[in-house]
């Protein structure tokens, strides 16, 4: 006999029941991030040498609202996709820092 049967069910992820609320709540903060980056550029209300670090954070954390709320990577069965995104951002990270004082240095 095999290790699997023809009876297993495939692994499912567990999906919650989310109402409407969350996805406007998450919408509108996707705007008002994206409004911020635009006002911090447009008006220079952020001082020159912060405005691409702003930027930079204010797309990180959007990232993780599209993660979270669209990707539904805080549900139940996302744990490998939720670890290999994390891993990989790791290493990018880890590779532009390497390769940035490298060719600084």
């Amino acid at each position: 006999m095999g290790a699997h049967t023809h009876n297993e069910e495939v692994r499912k992820p567990k999906v919650k029941k989310e109402s409407a609320k969350n996805h406007i709540v998450a919408f509108i903060a996707s705007l008002v991030l994206t409004a911020l980056a635009f006002i911090a550029v447009a008006y220079e209300v952020v001082p020159s040498g912060f405005t691409v670090p702003f930027i930079i954070g204010l797309a990180f954390v959007q990232a993780l609202f599209q993660l979270f709320f669209w990707m539904h990577m805080d549900q139940k069965g996302h744990e490998f996709a939720r670890i290999s995104i994390f891993a990989g951002v790791f290493f990018v990270l880890a590779f532009v820092i390497v390769f940035v004082l490298w060719v600084w240095v």
